[in-house]
């Protein structure tokens, strides 16, 4: 239950972030939904925990802060300006998988067993179905967008190795990653408004349009996806929750379909259809259950 609310919340962010895309909403204000709110609900516990997430060696600091922070909310946020859902919620959660077996290999000379071979390669076919789509209609903004995404998977591959690394719990994380993020974006929202005079968009739109992106971003995203896929893993073990989380891009390509009227192509489905087949093959979960 723990798994499918996880795939859930993540199908959910990339409508959201696809919603706030399409709205007169700038990508720094759905950021500090994102990362001030669950920071403000995060800092007692960042202050009690501070030695603790100080002690975390600095690479894997930094790498917490740029692959699960700002930067990678940043970069999908804007490739969902010109991708469809399909897109995002393909190559972001779809490819990191690929790109963590490359950093395990190169950091950790970790060996690839033949599952893990198997799954790459799918992920690789599916990641050119999916380019297809701007090669053949020379859509330069989709190609854009899929470069975005393909980068913020890359940053999302060197959270997860950091994470492993840290050894921190899931709200430990959360609160490493939401309260130093919050803070510099209430500290430059306060700059502007001091200097420029500028106030966030979401305070000129109603509230049926800033609500519904306060609750994904800030409390199902920042608080709820990362305790719930902590304890999913806790109780049903990496591998399991790999693949069910695989799940992802089939919800929100659906979600997509019926609540935003987005259109599949065939080479698009061709592509979610290898990249799923993959990550489960990445996550050795066939290997495991023969």
């Amino acid at each position: 239950m723990a798994a499918l609310a996880t795939v859930l919340i993540w199908a959910s962010y990339f409508i959201s972030l696809r919603l706030g895309a399409l709205s007169s909403m700038a990508a720094g204000d759905l950021a500090l939904f994102r990362f001030a709110v669950p920071a403000m609900l995060l800092l007692p516990l960042f202050l009690r925990q501070r030695q603790r997430l100080l002690a975390v060696p600095r690479l894997w600091q930094v790498g917490l802060l740029v692959g699960g922070g700002l930067p990678f909310f940043l970069l999908g946020a804007v490739a969902m300006q010109w991708s469809p859902v399909a897109h995002g919620s393909t190559l972001i959660p779809g490819v990191a998988p690929l790109f963590v077996t490359f950093l395990a290999v190169w950091l950790f000379a970790q060996p690839l067993s033949a599952s893990k071979r198997v799954g790459i390669a799918a992920i690789a076919i599916g990641v050119v179905a999916l380019l297809l789509n701007s090669w053949l209609q020379g859509n330069a903004q989709l190609a854009m967008g899929q470069g975005l995404f393909l980068l913020a998977s890359l940053l999302w591959a060197v959270f997860t190795i950091s994470v492993r690394q840290s050894g921190l719990s899931p709200l430990d994380v959360a609160a490493w990653v939401c309260v130093p993020s919050g803070c510099l974006l209430l500290l430059v929202a306060l700059l502007e408004a001091a200097v420029h005079g500028q106030t966030p968009a979401f305070l000129h739109l109603s509230w049926q349009q800033w609500l519904p992106q306060l609750l994904v971003q800030g409390v199902l995203v920042g608080l709820g996806a990362g305790y719930l896929y902590g304890y999913a893993i806790r109780q049903l073990g990496a591998e399991l929750t790999s693949a069910i989380g695989s799940l992802t891009p089939v919800a929100a390509t659906v979600a997509a379909a019926m609540f935003l009227h987005e259109t599949v192509e065939l080479t698009t489905l061709a592509g979610l259809f290898f990249v799923t087949l993959g990550v489960v093959f990445a996550s050795g979960l066939i290997a495991k259950r023969r």
